[in-house]
């Protein structure tokens, strides 16, 4: 057989991640619990997988108040928080981005924006 012919079970058939969670902040499953129970060797394996599942369309909600942990929700204050907390956290992203790319041109001389 060919190398790589071989395809994993979660290839073949991928786990929904969305199927494992509750619905609610207040029934949020932390990172490493979900990890051990959907199998994945390392919670970065399941953050992974959490991503490519929000970029096809799944709303995952998470939070890293009271322990943390993902979750569903059908609470539009919830969704909201949610984007408020991305919001600000790809606000400071930029900023950090718009810092290193100005001392990059000090240093350099050049202008990369």
């Amino acid at each position: 057989m060919a190398f790589g012919a071989l395809m994993s079970e979660r290839e073949r058939d991928p786990m929904k991640i969305t199927d494992y969670l509750p619905t609610g902040k207040e029934n949020a499953v932390p990172s490493k619990e979900l990890a051990a129970r959907l199998g994945f060797d390392t919670v970065r394996e399941l953050q992974r997988a959490v991503e490519r599942e929000r970029q096809s369309g799944s709303v995952i909600l998470s939070t890293c108040s009271d322990g943390g942990g993902y979750y569903l929700s059908n609470d539009p204050l919830e969704i909201a928080a949610f984007i408020r907390t991305l919001n600000t956290r790809a606000n400071n992203t930029l900023r950090s981005l718009e810092s290193a790319r100005a001392a990059l041109d000090e240093l350099t001389g050049q202008d990369r924006r």
